[in-house]
C-alpha cells in the first residue's frame, strides 16, 4: 500500500488563537510590575473639615512619621506626635493647616526587615489646602452621645507657635451657659480638653441636648451634643 507522508500544515486561525495569549500576557505581567514598583502618591482629603496626607500603598509593619514644610521654604515639622504604627496606609491629620496654604509633605518610614529595621523616605509631596472643604476651626466631643466623663477636642489652624486665644463652652438650647471649658490662650492644631461631664455648679449635667461652641480668631464652631 503507498503512503505519502503529509507535512502537517497547522490552521492560521488556530495559530492566531495559540499566539495571540502571549502579548496579553506579557502586557499584565508589565502591568503588575510597574504597580508592584510604582512610586507612591500623597492622598489629601477632609474628613470631618480636617485635612488628612495619607501615603498610597500598603505598609502594614511599619512605623512613620510625617512631616510638613512650607511650600515656599522653611524647616519640616513632625505633623505626629510621635513614631505611629501602620496598620496598612500610612496617614495623618493635620488639623493646623491653613486653607489655601499651600506645603511639602514627607513620610519617613522605618519598616521591618527581618532582624534589620530599614528607614526610608518618601516625599516630599506637594500639596494645597482646599478653601472649600477644609474647616479653619471645628469642635467635637467624644463619646457623643453619653454620660459621665467626656474629652472636648478644639481644632484652630495656623502655624505652630503663632499666639492665639479661644474661648469654649456648654450652653443649653435657651442659650444659656452651663459650663466654660476654656479661656484664654490657646495652642493651634489639635487640643483635648478633658470635661468631668458636670455644669458650673459641679452637679452632672442633665439628660438632654446641648451646644458646645469654640471661638477663636473671629470665627466660631458648634457641636450638637447629647447627654444620656
Amino acid at each position: 500500500m503507498y503512503h505519502q507522508d503529509i507535512p502537517f500544515v497547522p490552521n492560521p486561525r488556530e495559530v492566531s488563537m495559540r499566539i495571540r495569549p502571549f502579548p496579553l500576557i506579557l502586557a499584565a505581567t508589565v502591568l503588575c510590575a510597574t504597580l508592584a514598583f510604582a512610586e507612591p502618591r500623597l492622598l489629601l482629603e477632609y474628613p470631618g473639615g480636617v485635612p488628612r496626607v495619607t501615603l498610597t500603598g500598603t505598609y502594614a509593619g511599619a512605623s512613620y512619621t510625617v512631616f510638613r514644610a512650607p511650600a515656599s521654604g522653611g524647616d519640616w515639622a513632625p505633623i505626629t506626635l510621635n513614631e505611629v504604627l501602620c496598620l496598612g496606609a500610612c496617614s495623618a491629620p493635620d488639623p493646623a493647616a491653613v486653607p489655601g496654604a499651600s506645603y511639602l509633605y514627607r513620610f519617613d518610614l522605618r519598616v521591618p526587615e527581618g532582624d534589620m529595621v530599614r528607614p526610608v523616605s518618601y516625599g516630599p509631596f506637594p500639596a494645597t489646602i482646599s478653601l472649600a472643604l477644609a474647616r479653619p476651626i471645628g469642635v467635637s466631643v467624644f463619646p457623643n452621645p453619653g454620660g459621665g466623663a467626656a474629652t472636648v477636642e478644639l481644632r484652630l489652624a495656623g502655624a505652630a507657635g503663632e499666639a492665639a486665644r479661644g474661648e469654649a463652652a456648654i450652653y443649653d438650647l435657651a442659650g444659656r451657659r452651663v459650663r466654660l471649658l476654656h479661656q484664654g490662650a490657646l495652642a493651634r492644631g489639635l487640643v483635648s480638653l478633658a470635661w468631668d461631664g458636670r455644669d458650673e455648679r459641679g452637679q452632672p449635667l442633665r439628660r438632654g441636648v446641648y451646644l458646645v461652641r469654640f471661638a477663636a480668631d473671629g470665627r466660631q464652631a458648634t457641636a450638637r451634643i447629647v447627654r444620656l
